[in-house]
């Protein structure tokens, strides 16, 4: 059981500041401005870069991203992620340990008289 607490802890400690966190995906596109002398129109167009959030009931919120932002929103995306992955890490170790608790509690204990032993009536 001490091995299932220390690895328990081991995966909290290692995650990065809660408030450096942000669930999403970093999208880089392509877009064209529709002005015919644009250099746009004749190549792959004007890189865009934004943050695409998804909610219930398929809303979905964009945030563009000027460069300068982008290593920052990709960090944070990448740190939502080792979250996600740690309570999954951390729940699975704590589904090991109710078993064990389980177990342990299930163990008989000599308190005397056993269920079902008594006298009939």
């Amino acid at each position: 059981m001490r091995d299932l607490l220390n690895r328990r802890r081991r995966a909290v400690h290692e995650l990065p500041p809660l408030e450096e966190t942000v669930r999403g995906s970093v999208l880089v596109r392509r877009l064209r401005c529709g002005k015919p002398g644009c250099h746009c129109a004749t190549s792959d167009g004007h890189r865009v870069t934004y943050l695409s959030v998804t909610f219930g009931g398929g809303r979905t919120e964009q945030i563009s991203l000027p460069a300068s932002l982008v290593p920052l929103a990709r960090r944070w995306v990448a740190n939502y992620l080792r979250w996600w992955e740690a309570v999954e890490r951390v729940s699975a170790i704590n589904r090991q340990l109710l078993r064990k608790r389980r177990v342990s509690e299930r163990s008989p204990r000599r308190s005397g008289r056993r269920r079902g032993s008594g006298p009939r009536r």
